[in-house]
């Protein structure tokens, strides 16, 4: 398998399983993750310039994925960040809050992990992960 550079990436997801597919699939191809369930553990562990990425589920209980993306941003304005939801995806309506985000920043489940792989490259700069092995398994 072809290794990239170690970026690191943070995923905030309240779902388990979706915390240990993205945390496998990302680390399969190379990056560092760091996955929280909760919110505020994630802000707690959050460090300005440490991630290239952070991806976050935008319905998060108590502080959602959009709340949470406005916090992140008062730390670090650099970092590039998606939006994952298993509801319908709707990007004119999210073009007026956030209108410095492209489409590829929102991601609808279920995840279809080349893809992913695909937009991650575009967002991060990094071609390279158009041709890379996406498998789950060896």
């Amino acid at each position: 398998m072809t290794r990239i550079k170690k970026k690191r990436i943070l995923v905030v997801d309240y779902e388990h399983d979706s915390n240990l597919l993205l945390k496998t699939i990302l680390e399969r191809n190379g990056f560092i993750v760091d996955c929280f369930d909760d919110s505020f553990v994630a802000m707690e562990n959050f460090r300005s310039n440490l991630f290239s990425l952070v991806i976050l589920n935008i319905k998060l209980p108590i502080v959602n994925g959009f709340q949470l993306y406005r916090e992140i941003r008062k730390r670090d304005k650099k970092v590039k960040v998606c939006f994952i939801t298993d509801g319908e995806m709707y990007y004119g309506v999210y073009t007026d809050i956030f209108n410095s985000l492209d489409e590829n920043c929102f991601i609808r489940k279920p995840i279809n992990y080349d893809d992913l792989l695909v937009r991650l490259g575009k967002i991060i700069k990094m071609p390279e992960l158009n041709t890379l092995n996406n498998k789950l398994v060896d």
